[in-house]
């Protein structure tokens, strides 16, 4: 989810094409879990402010 969902519950445009990202990455990744190993909390939310963000997928061109 967003970072905007997680801390304050706004749903948007922008929340819906993140939430989209992920699910493409996903499938890229064949379902792959998002984010594994890390637990979502305060510390998550503040690594995604740091611009933590997911790695290309495993079966993704270099063009995406």
């Amino acid at each position: 989810m967003p970072i905007e969902c997680l801390e304050k519950n706004i749903y948007s445009l922008t929340s819906d094409v993140w939430s989209y990202g992920v699910a493409v990455w996903e499938i890229f990744s064949l379902g792959e879990i998002p984010y594994a190993g890390l637990e979502w909390n305060s510390d998550f939310i503040g690594k995604l402010k740091q611009g933590l963000r997911l790695a290309s997928p495993k079966y993704s061109s270099d063009d995406m």
